[in-house]
């Protein structure tokens, strides 16, 4: 019997030792990698994806193509597996485009008490902004504001009711009079959120120009209408349109989200908007997949999806390289995927990394994949998005309440290696999680467990979607520890056999 117990004993210390030394080999590969991402090697990337030879990286040009077979040239050089169609690293999906030729132009005619007409002009980019996917040519009107220039019969609202805007330029807001998405009522707006659906609408009422009330920045996801001239206004040309008029648009639009009634007007001044463009019909754009593997038979077949936008606004007059909007989430996405492709850890579940195009045309790319995904749906873990994720001196990482212990594995990442200030939420209770601006709402309005990685203290200037979105713009030491935390939280995520949401 006393031989029997000290076996036993000799037994389990020998185990011991085998786990002791396993947990000891895996943090060894698991620091060297994590030492293996630098901000010099991450700046490198940034330059690149902002460099002429993608000139801004607008879905549908050859230049975004180009840039994306760059990224899955990278993930071959890391052996990292191509997930996309027919064994590519590639999803394709046809994306027409519009190239703005020059800055075009945006004036205002005042006229004088002697009946003489005097010509504001206003300032490109500061004031205004061509529209990404306007009709080409010239228009002179009057301006009718139209609120935020939504008709639904079903909610009792119509911003066109008693107005003419037939061969006028319309005055629009972005977004709609509800305001929660968290709100259940709000489901029944989202569809008449979108750009595209604003200026639809325009086109069905006769309108011959639109004027976005859109902090005068570049928008390739309005739709496209040869009869249509688009153009994006900063708060100079907004001033002016209301002077003299007792009212403000912000005045308006309060009065409008409380009462949800609409307040369209004809405002009686006049502008001209001219544009030169070329539209390209036949564009395509893709997505890029890749894939580490999981090695267990049975989670293998679970997925754990980290991704982020690949494409910028392209070009307007001046090129916006899009550094922070969205080449600082891509960069950070590859930092990690390096590292957990050489790290040598096996890990239990697979891990994609998904580069996407056509957010910027209007959440393209991510709804393709939702339609059509590499993993079904119910074996999908999570869906963790990055947009805009390299400016400050603090680490966010937030979701909905359901999915709240998915938190932890990036706070405890943060608090054992990393040491920055941590800010994570998972807000109760949720119908959306998020606008329909961004990648993660195709994934979370349709049940898919969905997180957004960001960063807190932004002390640089952001130039979103203007030209100055340059690699000057991004802060790359938060990007370096950004992508270390992923490299943490993801290979724990992936090898957790009790991994849990709540």
């Amino acid at each position: 019997m006393k031989r029997y117990k000290n076996v036993l004993t000799l037994s389990l210390l020998i185990s011991c030792v085998i786990f002791i030394s396993a947990q000891d080999d895996f943090e060894s590969k698991l620091l060297s990698q994590f030492h293996n991402i630098t901000s010099e090697e991450m700046m490198t990337w940034v330059e690149k994806l902002c460099s002429p030879e993608f000139n801004g990286r607008l879905t549908g040009t050859p230049e975004y193509i180009a840039s994306a077979e760059w990224v899955a040239d990278k993930l071959k050089e890391w052996g990292i597996k191509p997930a996309g169609d027919n064994g590519s690293y590639f999803q394709w999906f046809g994306q027409p485009y519009t190239v703005v030729n020059d800055i075009g132009s945006l004036s205002m005619n005042l006229t004088q008490p002697d009946g003489s007409v005097i010509i504001k002009n206003y300032n490109y980019p500061e004031e205004y902004y061509p529209g990404m996917n306007s009709g080409n040519g010239e228009v002179t009107a009057e301006v009718v504001f139209a609120g935020f220039g939504v008709t639904a019969p079903e909610l009792n609202y119509d911003d066109y009711k008693g107005i003419d805007v037939k061969g006028k330029i319309v005055l629009v807001n972005r977004d709609v009079p509800h305001t929660d998405p968290r709100n259940p009522e709000y489901k029944k707006w989202v569809g008449y959120c979108y750009h595209q659906y604003k200026l639809e609408n325009a086109v069905k009422h006769g309108a011959a120009g639109f004027l976005y009330i859109d902090g005068a920045s570049a928008n390739p996801n309005i739709s496209y209408s040869p009869s249509i001239i688009v153009c994006g206004i900063g708060p100079q040309p907004l001033s002016d349109i209301f002077a003299g008029l007792k009212t403000t648009n912000a005045e308006l639009t309060e009065k409008m989200r409380k009462t949800f009634r609409p307040a369209s007007f004809s405002t009686g001044k006049v502008m001209t908007i001219k544009a030169n463009t070329t539209r390209f019909p036949e564009g395509k754009g893709c997505n890029v997949i890749g894939l580490i593997e999981g090695t267990d038979p049975m989670f293998s077949k679970e997925v754990i999806i980290i991704g982020g936008h690949l494409d910028a606004v392209g070009k307007a007059g001046k090129v916006v390289n899009g550094a922070l909007d969205n080449a600082s989430g891509i960069v950070d996405i590859m930092g990690a995927a390096k590292a957990m492709a050489q790290s040598g850890i096996r890990l239990k579940r697979s891990v994609m990394f998904l580069f996407i195009g056509g957010e910027e045309n209007g959440l393209i790319g991510s709804r393709l994949y939702t339609q059509k995904p590499v993993f079904p749906k119910e074996k999908t873990t999570v869906f963790i998005n990055l947009d805009m994720v390299g400016n400050g001196t603090g680490l966010s990482v937030s979701t909905s309440g359901p999915y709240k212990r998915l938190v932890t594995y990036f706070e405890e990442a943060n608090s054992k290696y990393i040491h920055r200030p941590f800010r994570g939420s998972a807000p109760e209770p949720v119908q959306y999680y998020g606008r329909p601006r961004s990648d993660s709402f195709n994934f979370s309005s349709i049940g898919y467990p969905t997180m957004s990685i960001g960063t807190t203290g932004a002390f640089k200037k952001v130039y979103y979607h203007l030209p100055g979105d340059d690699p000057d713009a991004i802060t790359i030491g938060i990007m370096e520890d950004v992508a270390k935390m992923i490299y943490i939280a993801l290979t724990n995520m992936a090898n957790d056999e009790t991994l849990m949401f709540e």
